[in-house]
């Protein structure tokens, strides 16, 4: 049997828990307070009722348990790794939801306040989701606003710290590979005992295959 000198964790699922992360911070944002926080939840819902990621479970979970209104999406794109989009009628809008760098390819921008606040979230090792919206009623041209951000925690697998330590006593090198945000990566390395120079973020899903 071959030696085994390395051996690479995917964050998700492996060294959390994976199966049911929950929101555990939710701020909404509705620009002059045009859409009511009911509908914004609703939005944010029925865009992730189209994902069957853990990620998304959580935000219906907590949407719906918010009292979230029901509106109807239409024309659904899912782009693996980022986010979803979808149209909806009432309110006639165009709707976006995934990560940061999945509203900045939207042309989202994220104000400062807002910014500061996703920073502190992944330094608790918990993923940011963020809810964008355009107005589709509007003449003129407009962007995506954010109306809504999400933190959502995913628990450490209480083994995995105890199985990092003993495959690094045994001179096997510790790596963790992950979708997520730079910042969480590294805070959930730190928490396991991963050297940060090992952990390679940003990672879409069909390259994590080897």
């Amino acid at each position: 049997m071959a030696q085994l000198d390395v051996m690479v964790f995917d964050k998700t699922g492996t060294l959390t828990d994976g199966g049911e992360p929950t929101v555990s911070d939710a701020e909404i944002l509705s620009v002059n307070n045009s859409l009511e926080r009911k509908v914004i939840l609703g939005i944010a819902a029925n865009l992730e009722s189209a994902s069957s990621h853990p990620l998304g479970t959580a935000i219906r979970k907590y949407c719906d348990s918010e009292g979230a209104s029901s509106v109807d999406g239409s024309m659904f794109e899912e782009t693996a790794g980022r986010g979803l989009k979808a149209r909806f009628e009432n309110p006639r809008c165009t709707a976006i939801i995934g990560n940061e760098s999945w509203l900045e390819e939207n042309g989202a921008v994220v104000d400062d306040v807002t910014s500061q606040r996703l920073e502190g979230w992944k330094t608790e090792a918990k993923s940011v989701i963020l809810l964008g919206v355009r107005d589709e009623s509007l003449l003129e041209h407009n962007a995506f606003n954010v109306v809504a951000v999400f933190a959502i925690s995913d628990r450490l697998r209480p083994e995995a710290k105890p199985i990092v330590s003993r495959l690094q006593h045994e001179g096997i090198g510790t790596w963790m590979i992950s979708g997520d945000n730079t910042k969480t990566a590294l805070a959930v390395a730190h928490a396991v005992g991963i050297p940060p120079t090992n952990v390679i973020a940003g990672v879409l899903p069909h390259e994590k295959v080897i």
